[in-house]
This record gives C-alpha cells, structure tokens and sequence, in this order.
C-alpha cells in the first residue's frame, strides 16, 4: 500500500502585508444577500501582484490560507491588474478580511492596513460565512 508522503510535508508559508479597500460592486453585492455566491465571490479573495504569485508558487483561482494573530480564513487568489508592490495584498473590506484584524486599538479604531499574515496554499473550501459568524 503506498504511502502519501505529502500530507505530511508542510506547504510553505510567506510573510505578506494585507491592505483592505473598499469596493461599492462587492458592498452591493453583499447588500442585497450577505450569504449568497456573488457576496462571497466578490469578498473572500486576495489581490497579489503576478510576479509575487509566480514567487510562491501559486496560481489565480486557486485557494490560499491567511493566517494572523487573530485570526485565519481560507480565500482565493487573484491576480493584480497592475505591478504591485511585493510583499503586499489586497483584500475588500468584509468578514473574511475583518476576521484577520487585531482587537487591538490604539486610537479606537481597528486597524485595516498592514494586517501581517502568512499566507500558505491551501486544499480546503474557502472559509464559509456561517464558519465567519459562527452561526
């Protein structure tokens, strides 16, 4: 019976900034219905610059895991439009990306810049709503 060796070899991680945004497509999309297919298409994704994926080895539509201090989610990956700068990610404000900010507050305010993550790629579903509200 032959072994799967490569569940036991750890996908590697990268250490990368997350800069949210907001985008008034996704905010109404999600407006209409917080837990249907296009809110999620359009909220659970990072944005990284295509030499930055070539880098890590990952590839558009694919699923990656985010992992902060505070939290972890699985989203997909896509590809920038634009060269951005390395190290960087770019998610639209929502609970996937929410679920990564630090409780932390200095000002009263969250921060949702600079969010540090390690980002590793991943074979499971993307992060459901329910998973993100514990419903």
């Amino acid at each position: 019976m032959p072994v799967d060796v490569g569940k036991f070899i750890k996908a590697p991680d990268y250490d990368i900034k997350v800069i949210t945004y907001r985008d008034v497509f996704q905010a109404v999309a999600c407006e209409e219905d917080y837990t249907g297919d296009e809110c999620r298409e359009m909220s659970a994704v990072i944005v990284l610059d295509a030499a930055e994926m070539k880098r890590m080895g990952f590839h558009e539509g694919k699923n990656v895991r985010l992992t902060s201090k505070w939290g972890s989610v699985v989203v997909m990956i896509k590809k920038s439009p634009r060269e951005e700068q390395k190290g960087l990610g770019f998610m639209v404000n929502s609970p996937w990306s929410n679920a990564l900010v630090s409780d932390e507050m200095l000002n009263g305010i969250p921060e949702f810049k600079d969010i540090e993550v390690k980002i590793t790629g991943s074979n499971d579903e993307i992060t459901s709503i329910k998973e993100l509200f514990m419903l």
